[in-house]
């Protein structure tokens, strides 16, 4: 019977099988897992590349700090090979100018007498002979000690001589007699005409008496005459021959010998840079893995359990985190090594307390070079230093270590702070570095209470008596090292009891659009602000005005030395 035309029509579905609907779950968990897969893939990748950027990272500021850290203690080995070098020449130059002033007579007789003490075993020369030269040629006089390698009969010797005649400060040649190497000097007085020729032995075991000095201590070097580094060349090594010429991390710097140089080339015995630095591209290394397999294996998580829209919403943001994360591990590890290389520990000086704190920025991921340092010298006396680098990253931090490392070898070598910054200055300059660096370095004597200080371009220190408001050391303000050679002015002042000197850099007192007068103003009152107590202990001082004075949205470092003479 034919359907009425206005009757419904109805349409059957039939549902899906079991089979049919197992087959599409498999699809659906395939094209999952094919998607997890793929982003844990990304992942994986994007964390290795980050892992490995970091690793690369550390192993150059390792390389760099240890190559830093290697020029300075090189330059203060060249230092003490100087006054060695000296050394050996003042007798020569103190023995022409006692000839200059005697009659012809005495002075064969005045110069066996005299010179005989510095010849002999021991000694610094082996032999010595006065001559004189005229334009005919040139006569010897007198000599002391043994027999010289330059026959003074011969023609070789009577050359030397001439051309001490001729030059501007002393002549230096290397001679060989058979198996032993001497050095043959020859100084004249040109207004009178008489020359000292000496020579001094170099040790069979090629050793020279610098390397017992404290700036030899981590180092193996060699020193040859000329600036060639040939075998040839070669006067004194602390390392078997067969280690030269050095290979790896080494460093090479000239002192002035006469009308040569002395080559002074090193390398280091152990890794300078402390163990934090050496090991950290292995801290990288543990932390990168770690954080991206964690990031493998919450994505692949995630994946499974929402549907592909979710999923690939949420696995992009954690991958985003985990990147975050990543270069936030990356800063913390950066500022860590900038911390390692700060005093691990503030010594014990009787008669003084002492506290600091370091800061770093709170914006970027660069570190600063900001220090601080504080030793003891001897009973009574102390040395300190507070500096700060311009700029930031890895070569501002090496920069720092140089400056600090530098400054504490001069002060504990006892030259007074104007002194030291002086010397100090000589080994900067911003044209090459691309850094300046101010200072103010100080010394002092917790018995008298008697401070000396010398600045670099530095904000003024704060003197805090007792019971009374700061008030800053009017310091005679040098320029910042690495703008010059240049000079600069010590000022002293007395500590009384219980009176707190306070050295700080200027990320404490700058802010951004505001006169530093506003800042050190603001430094001056908080001293005895709010908080202060009469019983308030360095540390909390310290951490109370770094606390009051940090600029929130600042993004300069910042370090803080606080000094207070109490009775010993």
């Amino acid at each position: 019977m034919p359907t009425p035309s206005n009757a419904p029509v109805t349409t059957h579905v039939e549902p899906l099988s079991d089979q049919d609907s197992d087959a599409a779950s498999q699809v659906e968990r395939g094209s999952a897992e094919e998607k997890a897969t793929r982003l844990v893939a990304v992942i994986c990748l994007l964390g290795l590349l980050v892992t490995a950027l970091g690793i690369w990272t550390a192993v150059r500021t390792d390389e760099d700090t240890e190559q830093r850290l290697l020029e300075t203690q090189t330059r203060q080995a060249a230092t003490v090979l100087t006054a060695a070098v000296n050394g050996i020449q003042q007798p020569m130059v103190a023995g022409l100018e006692v000839q200059a002033s005697l009659l012809p007579e005495r002075r064969r007789v005045v110069f066996v007498d005299r010179f005989a003490r510095h010849v002999g075993e021991g000694k610094p020369f082996v032999s010595a002979s006065l001559w004189q030269a005229n334009a005919s040629g040139a006569q010897r006089l007198a000599a002391v000690g043994g027999a010289p390698a330059l026959n003074p009969a011969g023609r070789a010797a009577e050359v030397l001589v001439l051309r001490a005649m001729e030059a501007d400060t002393s002549i230096v040649e290397r001679v060989d007699v058979g198996e032993q190497t001497r050095i043959a000097y020859a100084l004249a007085d040109r207004a009178t005409g008489l020359v000292i020729h000496a020579e001094r032995a170099i040790p069979a075991n090629r050793r020279a008496p610098v390397d017992t000095d404290s700036a030899y201590a981590d180092l193996d070097y060699a020193i040859y005459l000329g600036s060639r580094t040939t075998p040839a060349n070669l006067t004194t090594t602390n390392v078997a021959p067969a280690d030269l010429p050095f290979t790896g991390t080494t460093f090479k710097t000239s002192v002035p010998f006469g009308d040569t140089v002395l080559t002074l080339a090193t390398r280091p015995r152990r890794h300078l840079g402390g163990d934090l630095s050496q090991r950290m591209p292995w801290y990288v290394l543990v932390a990168g893995l770690l954080l991206t397999g964690s990031a493998a294996a919450l994505t692949r998580q995630v994946v499974r359990a929402r549907d592909r829209a979710e999923s690939d919403t949420r696995i992009i943001t954690a991958l985003y985190e985990k990147v975050d994360a990543l270069f936030a591990e990356q800063r913390d590890l950066a500022v860590d090594l900038q911390r390692a290389l700060l005093p691990r520990s503030i010594p014990d000086i009787p008669g003084l307390e002492v506290a600091a704190e370091y800061a770093a920025g709170v914006k970027g991921i660069d570190i600063g070079g900001d220090w601080y340092s504080v030793i003891g010298i001897g009973d009574d006396s102390f040395a300190f230093v507070v500096g700060d680098v311009s700029g930031h990253g890895v070569d501002a931090v090496a920069e720092m270590a140089r400056a600090r490392f530098t400054l504490r070898a001069y002060l504990v070598d006892g030259n007074p702070p104007h002194v030291a910054l002086a010397k100090c200055s000589r080994q900067f300059d911003i044209a090459t570095d691309g850094h300046m660096v101010t200072v103010i370095a100080g010394v002092g004597n917790v018995r008298t209470g008697e401070v000396t200080v010398a600045n670099a371009g530095h904000p003024r220190p704060l003197l805090i008596p007792a019971d009374d408001a700061g008030e800053f050391i009017e310091t005679k303000v040098g320029p910042p090292l690495g703008v010059g050679t240049t000079t600069y002015e010590a000022t002293t002042f007395t500590m009384p009891l219980d009176s707190t000197l306070l050295c700080y850099t200027d990320g404490l007192v700058e802010r951004r659009g505001e006169d530093i007068d506003v800042g050190l103003n603001r430094l001056a009152r908080a001293v005895h602000g709010p908080g202060h107590a009469a019983s308030e202990g360095m540390e909390i001082l310290v951490s109370r005005l770094l606390g009051g004075m940090h600029d929130d949205e600042g993004a300069d470092d910042i370090a803080i030395l606080a000094l207070k003479r109490v009775q010993a």
